[in-house]
């Protein structure tokens, strides 16, 4: 199913409503499914309105070939992530990739830091550094040229988070995509 809307004068394939890893809606001209559970119906109807409402995002971080620990595709691999704090409910945030392998699973993910706020939040513990908690909450696969947009509705535990952005590949789960800067946003 394609939810079409413009991105950056493209256009996007997705917009989604994940309520947990491997839980999620792909919403577009015809209503999707309802989750059973009550909570996940609420977020998706608010995640539906926000993004009919098309609201302006809060701010825009580069994403970029990460570090030495990390895994380079291309060097022409490039990515924004667009994130919209005022939506209460969760976190709501546009990305745009380019230059990855075309037609390949990705993961998203958020990852914490001990001293941030929500890392407690997060699902999943880092490997070998448990008090640094992450969430690999949604795997896409790239279009024919490497690209992917879309606009994500994340449900979170409530709560302040202060949290890096990542792309990983699902083959090695290497970060190939790299958020910069930690950013912050609220869930109710």
């Amino acid at each position: 199913m394609c939810a079409c809307l413009a991105l950056s004068g493209r256009l996007a394939a997705e917009d989604v409503v994940v309520f947990a890893k491997g839980e999620f809606r792909i919403v577009g001209s015809v209503a999707p499914e309802a989750p059973r559970d009550s909570a996940d119906a609420a977020f998706l109807a608010a995640a539906r309105g926000d993004f009919q409402r098309q609201a302006p995002y809060d701010a825009v971080f580069p994403l970029i070939n990460p570090p030495a620990w990390g895994r380079v595709v291309s060097a022409q691999t490039t990515g924004s992530l667009r994130i919209r704090r005022s939506f209460a409910h969760g976190f709501v945030f546009q990305i745009e990739m380019e230059h990855l392998q075309p037609g390949h699973p990705y993961v998203l993910c958020i990852n914490g830091r001990p001293q941030h706020p929500g890392n407690e939040l997060l699902p999943e513990a880092v490997p070998g550094h448990e008090s640094e908690k992450y969430y690999d909450f949604y795997t896409l696969t790239t279009d024919a040229r490497g690209s992917y947009r879309a606009r994500v509705a994340l449900l979170l535990r409530p709560g302040p988070y202060n949290v890096h952005f990542y792309v990983k590949d699902t083959s090695d789960f290497k970060i190939v995509l790299y958020g910069l800067e930690y950013f912050d946003f609220a869930a109710e």
